[in-house]
């Protein structure tokens, strides 16, 4: 099969990998995503891939295949991105990409290839059916089953962030209001706790942000709070396991996965945030379901996203 590289692209940072034929994670390449033009964008993955290589003193021609990991929608049928966050509207990276670099390019979607990775390599090893969630800015999910990564018609599968709810009062950024990421992510986190203290919650978290400072507070900072005692950042992380659990549950009855992987910056919260979550998926399922799933954080880390791409793209080559 070759050497391959998996790539994942974020709004911030760019972070390449660089695998031997087995899979194992050989060096890694990191730098600030461009956003000037899509052809500086391109330009600078295929840079990372020449340094990644040169790095490990191997040649180009050793090179089977490259995956990328990008936020955005990926067209299945026609290989178009759309990426807010970065200079791609309809472009189709796949092919401009491989011009480039002369060998096989796969795309898909960051969080497909962060939950496929963790299937592979990470929590999910070894088991069937894999259900990933990831708390970021927002939020999306993805499904992988007997080691295929379903994306459901036009590609759009997993997008769990934009379930509305009636009892959710806020707009999302996608125009419509109640979308459960509004609450389950980092911002969510913090628009939750801006509220409790407008309401009148005291503690820590009131002392270190004033009004007049309020719409400075992060998820950070609740988390930092909790940390140091305060009672009410930690009812926030436990309310928000609670608003995750709503849309866990049903999903678990669809997909009956052998487990459940939640991960991003809320998650990276810990138990705090995963006891609550686990009673209240629990205490909503048949036991059928209950005793056999479990609900835990990832394993890979930052790499989950090079390992899913890479071996995305390096099973492409022999499907």
């Amino acid at each position: 099969m070759g050497y391959r590289i998996g790539i994942d692209v974020g709004g911030t940072n760019i972070v390449a990998g660089l695998f031997d034929e087995d899979g194992n994670l050989l060096g890694k390449s990191k730098a600030s995503t461009i956003k000037t033009s899509s052809a500086e964008l391109l330009g600078q993955l295929a840079s990372l891939c020449g340094e990644l290589l040169e790095e490990q003193q191997i040649s180009g021609r050793l090179l089977a295949a490259v995956g990328v990991g990008l936020p955005g929608f990926i067209n299945s049928e026609t290989g178009l991105v759309t990426a807010a966050n970065l200079p791609l509207q309809d472009n189709p990276v796949a092919e401009r990409l491989r011009r480039l670099l002369d060998v096989p390019v796969t795309v898909e979607n960051d969080v497909k290839m962060i939950v496929y990775g963790e299937s592979l390599r990470g929590s999910g090893q070894g088991l069937s059916h894999v259900l990933g969630v990831t708390l970021g800015t927002g939020m999306a999910s993805a499904w992988v089953s007997e080691g295929r990564l379903h994306g459901g018609s036009g590609g759009l599968a997993g997008e769990i962030g934009h379930i509305a709810f009636t009892d959710i009062p806020y707009v999302c950024g996608c125009g419509m209001r109640g979308c459960l990421e509004t609450v389950v992510s980092a911002s969510g986190v913090a628009r939750q706790a801006r509220d409790g203290l407008s309401s009148g919650w005291v503690g820590l978290l009131a002392d270190r942000f004033p009004p007049e400072q309020r719409e400075e507070l992060t998820s950070k900072d609740v988390w930092q709070a909790y940390q140091d005692g305060d009672a009410f950042a930690g009812q926030v992380f436990q309310r928000t396991a609670y608003w995750l659990s709503r849309v866990l549950v049903p999903s678990v009855a669809l997909l009956s996965p052998d487990v459940i992987i939640v991960g991003g910056g809320v998650a990276s919260a810990g138990e705090v945030f995963f006891e609550p979550l686990r009673a209240y998926v629990a205490e909503s399922l048949h036991p059928l379901y209950r005793e056999r799933l479990m609900i835990v954080p990832p394993s890979l880390g930052e790499d989950s996203g090079l390992y899913g791409s890479a071996e995305y793209a390096a099973k492409r080559l022999i499907v």
